[in-house]
């Protein structure tokens, strides 16, 4: 199949896998309402972009037609690629496909950290000289979320989101964590862990997984692998594990492989929750083959993912943050390593994320913000999402403790910036958080703090002459 359609191509994921295709030589066209500066890269490298979902953009001959899960059978494009009978396939069978053609093939999918994982593990292995392709949900270095090597290693984030993921094939693995998530699919608990077990089941016998030693329903799942499993965590005896960790300002700790110290590991990242997305990557990549020691120096270079603490301005002595974290776990995490990061306050912005995750989590959203100082929510991104029974923002905002703050308040998105501005103070960390369009307001807040303390130095100089 040479020409190949896809719909909502301005997704991290999909426009990774159109890259990889590119490169590989195939022609490729895409449709998305809302095009951006991936979709921007994609036609600089060839593509065809269209904006907006219209039949007319299935012109000519189309041999495949990828779709994300999200697309509703009544797409026009939909509706026209059966007209001409073209196949139509989900991201994740053509992720399933490009995988199966891999000599060596890993898959990073777990609740929290995936994207983190699969960016460091690309980055290393390419740093080393492996030559990897990869396809990870996140721009490493704001640059690529795509790579098509020569090597025969592919590294892969799998999004366990639709339940495709069970269908997946892999050399190796690493799971980061479960947890309670996306029931708008599974519905329960137990088809969420069903669908994790499968997926364990299909790593190969010759292969191996890295999962989470500190998860306890992890831990219990990987005993039916027919692959080798080998724990990762830092409080306890691991495989892969570490000593003397430090993690506020950035992360350092002793390398351990098997009780063995193998070696000091600097890291510009920050947070627990990053130390162990950084022992999940030195596994995986020690399986494939790379010496510890080139393991490290690769690690030292290793700069970050787009959206996750993503230092996007400083101001002064005050820093805007970006995190795509939008689940309770994550939440926490990130503002717990922002508390200690900072030197003054932390103030957290967050848009939830799908009406129906909302009200699912909705006791845990009610707690996992305490350790901010202020804290402003806004309307959820619905992600094409119907409003669902059950709370809403709303009453997540009327029911919270507010005595743990020193500010709450419920925001519309497009008031943010002026709201934020206001009462920001020096040696502030902002934290943006959430997975739709909150990121928005990240340039209009900017600038009216540049101009705040600017108009805040020219009156105390005024004062002063």
């Amino acid at each position: 199949m040479k020409k190949i359609h896809f719909i909502g191509i301005g997704g991290i994921g999909m426009s990774a896998l159109a890259d990889i295709l590119i490169a590989g030589g195939k022609s490729v066209t895409g449709s998305d309402l809302r095009p951006n500066s991936i979709t921007d890269k994609l036609k600089d490298k060839g593509a065809v972009i269209y904006k907006g979902h219209s039949g007319d953009n299935l012109t000519g001959e189309i041999d495949l037609v990828v779709k994300t899960s999200c697309i509703r059978d009544n797409n026009p494009e939909i509706e026209k690629a059966r007209e001409k009978g073209v196949p139509i396939i989900t991201r994740g069978e053509l992720l399933k496909s490009i995988m199966e053609e891999a000599g060596t093939s890993v898959a990073v999918t777990g609740t929290h950290g995936k994207t983190t994982t699969s960016a460091l593990i690309a980055h290393i292995l390419e740093a080393c000289g492996k030559d990897p392709t990869f396809a990870i949900g996140g721009e490493i270095g704001k640059a690529a979320n795509a790579r098509s090597g020569k090597s025969g290693i592919m590294v892969a984030e799998v999004d366990e989101s639709d339940g495709f993921f069970r269908n997946i094939g892999s050399t190796c693995a690493a799971i980061t964590n479960i947890e309670r998530e996306h029931m708008e699919h599974y519905g329960n608990m137990e088809n969420l862990i069903d669908a994790y077990k499968e997926f364990i089941g299909r790593i190969s016998p010759e292969g191996a997984l890295f999962y989470n030693g500190e998860d306890a329903l992890l831990s219990g799942m990987v005993k039916g692998s027919s692959a080798r499993a080998f724990s990762f965590g830092i409080d306890g005896s691991f495989d892969v594990g570490c000593e003397e960790l430090q993690h506020a300002k950035n992360i350092e700790f002793e390398l351990v492989f098997s009780r063995s110290r193998s070696g000091r590991v600097k890291s510009s990242l920050i947070g627990r929750h990053n130390a162990m997305n950084l022992l999940a990557a030195i596994g995986i990549c020690s399986q494939i083959g790379v010496a510890p020691d080139d393991i490290i120096k690769a690690i030292s270079s290793f700069s970050g993912v787009g959206r996750r603490f993503d230092r996007v301005a400083k101001i002064g002595d005050v820093e805007v943050v970006e995190d795509y974290a939008h689940h309770p776990t994550e939440l926490f995490s990130v503002i717990h390593a922002a508390r200690d990061y900072s030197d003054g306050r932390t103030v957290v912005v967050f848009q939830p994320h799908r009406h129906s995750r909302t009200a699912d989590l909705a006791e845990d959203f009610m707690t996992c913000f305490n350790e901010a100082d202020v804290l402003i929510l806004t309307d959820v991104y619905s992600a094409d999402e119907d409003r669902a029974e059950g709370a809403g923002v709303r009453d997540i905002f009327e029911n919270m403790n507010k005595k743990s703050f020193e500010l709450v308040d419920l925001v519309e998105k497009d008031r943010v910036p002026e709201r934020v501005s206001s009462i920001v103070r020096g040696n502030d960390v902002i934290l943006i958080l959430g997975a739709g369009d909150i990121r928005d307001v990240s340039g209009e807040l900017v600038e009216r703090i540049k101009k705040k303390r600017i108009r805040g130095r020219t009156l105390r100089h005024g004062a002063q002459g």
